[in-house]
C-alpha cells in the first residue's frame, strides 16, 4: 500500500539513486568475481601523475595478442613473484608462442631492468584509476582496519535494531487508547 510520503518526488529520486548504486555494486562484484576485472591499489609513485599513490587501478583482462605499446600492464617482475607492478609497455615483440615486453614507470627516468616473457593467453591492463581509494583498500585489508570496520558494523547494527524497536514502541503507544479519568474529591 502506497503512503503519501512514498509519492514524494524526493523519496522517489532517492530510491532510484539507491537502486542504481545497488545495481552498479552488484555488476562490479560480478565482474571482479568473474576475474575479468580487478581492483589494485597503487602503492608507489612510479606511474605519476596518471596513477597517484593511494589510488586504485581498475584492470581488465584481455587476450595477450591484443597487448600494444602504450598499454599499462599488470605483471609480476622476474624473481619477485609476490610483487605486482603496474607499468607502461614501451616495446613488445613476439617470439615463438610468447610475447616479450619491456616496461617503464611513467615517472621513472629509465626502463625497467628486465624483459617480461608472457606465455599466458590473457593479461591484465589498467583501464582507469580512482584516486585515494587505494589507501582505504590497503587499510581495510590490515588487521586494525578489519577490527575497526567490524566494530563500526556492529554498532550500526545495534543502532538499526534499536531504532526499529523504538519506532514500534512509539506506534504501539499511539494506537493504545488512553483512559481519561477525573479526580473527584469525595467528602
Amino acid at each position: 500500500m502506497l503512503r503519501k510520503e512514498h509519492l514524494n518526488p524526493r523519496f522517489i529520486f532517492e530510491g532510484i539513486v539507491l537502486l542504481a548504486m545497488l545495481i552498479g555494486f552488484i555488476i562490479m562484484c560480478i565482474a571482479v568475481l568473474s576475474g575479468s576485472w580487478q581492483i589494485r591499489p597503487i602503492l608507489s609513485g612510479s606511474m605519476r601523475p596518471g596513477f597517484s599513490i593511494g589510488g586504485v587501478a581498475i584492470t581488465q583482462t584481455i587476450p595477450t595478442s591484443q597487448l600494444k605499446v602504450g598499454d599499462v600492464a599488470v605483471f609480476h617482475p622476474p624473481f619477485l613473484k609476490n610483487t605486482t607492478y603496474i607499468h607502461r609497455i614501451i616495446s613488445i615483440r613476439r617470439s615463438n608462442k610468447q610475447y616479450i615486453i619491456r616496461t617503464k614507470g611513467d615517472d621513472n627516468p629509465i626502463a625497467d631492468p628486465w624483459l617480461l616473457r608472457i606465455t599466458s593467453k590473457n593479461a591484465y591492463i589498467a583501464r582507469f584509476t580512482l584516486p585515494f581509494i587505494g589507501y582505504l583498500a590497503v587499510w581495510v585489508h590490515s588487521y586494525s582496519g578489519r577490527k575497526i570496520l567490524l566494530t563500526i558494523a556492529g554498532i550500526l547494527v545495534i543502532i538499526f535494531i534499536m531504532s526499529i524497536l523504538l519506532e514500534r514502541e512509539k506506534k504501539r503507544r499511539i494506537k493504545r487508547p488512553h483512559k481519561i479519568t477525573k479526580n473527584v474529591k469525595k467528602d
